[in-house]
């Protein structure tokens, strides 16, 4: 049995310099705008406030007209 190496097939120096770069700019591109996202988070939470606002106000005032009839 001979104990010769088999050619590395997975390793960087045996790609082509194009494949590299192509590979290289997908992942630039995947990235996620990391401003986009925190904008997002801010309106998502405005709009939750809002919304516990508005049912905080119906609950309120449900609550005081119930008091002001009965009496």
């Amino acid at each position: 049995m001979s104990s010769l190496y088999k050619e590395n097939n997975f390793s960087t120096e045996s790609l082509s310099t194009s494949h590299t770069t192509v590979q290289n700019n997908t992942n630039k591109t995947s990235k996620a705008n990391i401003h986009h996202l925190i904008k997002r988070i801010q309106v998502e939470k405005k709009r939750e406030r809002r919304v516990t606002m508005s049912l905080g106000v119906v609950c309120l005032s449900t609550f005081l007209a119930f008091i002001f009839f009965v009496n």
